[in-house]
């Protein structure tokens, strides 16, 4: 058996597809954690949805984040581009 913080965790069997697995063992890699710690997270964060829980309810609130992210960096862009703008005039003024 594997203690795991005041919990106890038993063995079980789950069939992954090789996609599921090796994905599953990169993330625990770059997270520096176990591949059982991983599946089990994955299990806590589904079981903590709600049963009526709408797959494309949010994967439309997921595409409007990801609009919005859009819009909110090409506005950074354009003030990047802005504040050069005014920086190179500063320096060409300060030169004379």
């Amino acid at each position: 058996m594997i203690h795991i913080v005041g919990t106890i965790a038993t063995a079980t069997t789950i069939y992954l597809t090789g996609k599921q697995r090796k994905d599953l063992f990169r993330r625990a890699r770059r997270r520096e954690t176990s591949f059982s710690e991983e599946v089990r997270e994955a299990l806590d964060l589904y079981l903590d949805l709600p049963p009526e829980f709408d797959k494309e309810g949010l994967a439309a609130l997921a595409k409007e984040a990801n609009a919005a992210m859009d819009r909110s960096i090409a506005r950074l862009d354009e003030t990047i581009a802005t504040c050069r703008k005014v920086m190179e005039k500063l320096d060409e003024l300060e030169r004379r």
